[in-house]
């Protein structure tokens, strides 16, 4: 229970230290990709927007089943919150990401300057995944 006693981060630190007590990790390291052409965050982590299809973004997760790992990639539309895009498969592999984002395509047919925003993973940097969102008119 809190004594109202003002201490600074470092002596919080210390004794948590003297007595084996250890924070959560700090902020991750940032992976840079060396050799590899990425496009530019366009997002800057500002998510809200004011209308569908403006940006949408995706993301893989992976879940352990009776039958082993599958993986779902999901695109998620930052307006309405909705998942506009899914694909599973037992490989995240570019194909995985592909089907998710022309299910999204194709439900919602977005029109030109839209962003879709993702990490850079080996299957967002594809020149696959790169090509498909150019020729729907959107911007990686």
């Amino acid at each position: 229970m809190g004594m109202n006693v003002k201490v600074s981060e470092h002596l919080v630190g210390d004794l948590m230290g003297l007595e084996g007590i250890y924070g959560l990790p700090g902020p991750t390291r940032i992976k840079r990709l060396r050799g590899v052409v990425t496009a530019d965050d366009l997002v800057n982590r500002k998510f809200h927007r004011m209308k569908p299809n403006e940006l949408w973004v995706t993301d893989i997760t992976q879940h352990w089943t009776r039958a082993g790992w599958l993986s779902c990639c999901c695109v998620l539309d930052a307006f309405s919150r909705k998942i506009v895009g899914w694909s599973i498969d037992s490989s995240a592999d570019t194909r995985l990401v592909l089907n998710a984002l022309d299910m999204a395509i194709k439900t919602r047919d977005p029109a030109p300057g839209g962003i879709v925003h993702a990490d850079h993973g080996a299957q967002f940097t594809s020149w696959a995944f790169g090509n498909r969102i150019r020729a729907a008119g959107l911007m990686p």
